[in-house]
């Protein structure tokens, strides 16, 4: 099997924004438990971002996947029989819970936890949705 360089990129960096995100909101409970120090909120926004950015760029790569690029609107609406398709749908689910849990430390909400609880749900749904292809 030669997968193209873009499906790899896709895997690689959203695969890569899944774990940071995950490894902060492990971080968050483990503080919230008192188990470790808590870390500043800088440390969060900052992961949280990185995160996203990591995802995007992935989103991005998997766009040059396609023969044309312009027709994107019609990958994605073929979800029911491409597993690609449910992976370019599940990857901005996950970016949007990654921009939340970065803003809820921004402004230092205390829900900052369970949004970022959602955004491992929906990490996992992406993670079934990469396993599917």
């Amino acid at each position: 099997m030669k997968p193209a360089f873009s499906v790899v990129f896709l895997t690689t960096l959203s695969g890569a924004a899944q774990g940071l995100l995950i490894a902060l909101v492990g971080i968050e409970a483990l503080s919230k438990l008192g188990l470790i120090g808590t870390p500043s909120q800088t440390f969060f926004v900052t992961g949280a971002a990185l995160s996203v950015v990591l995802g995007g760029l992935g989103l991005i790569a998997s766009f040059f996947h396609l023969r044309h690029p312009e027709r994107a609107w019609r990958a994605i609406a073929m979800w029911r029989t491409s597993g690609l398709s449910r992976e370019c749908l599940a990857l901005p689910a996950f970016l949007a819970c990654g921009a939340l849990y970065g803003i809820a430390h921004w402004i230092d909400t205390p829900y900052s936890l369970l949004i970022g609880t959602i955004g491992v749900l929906a990490s996992a749904a992406l993670f079934v949705c990469t396993a599917m292809i």
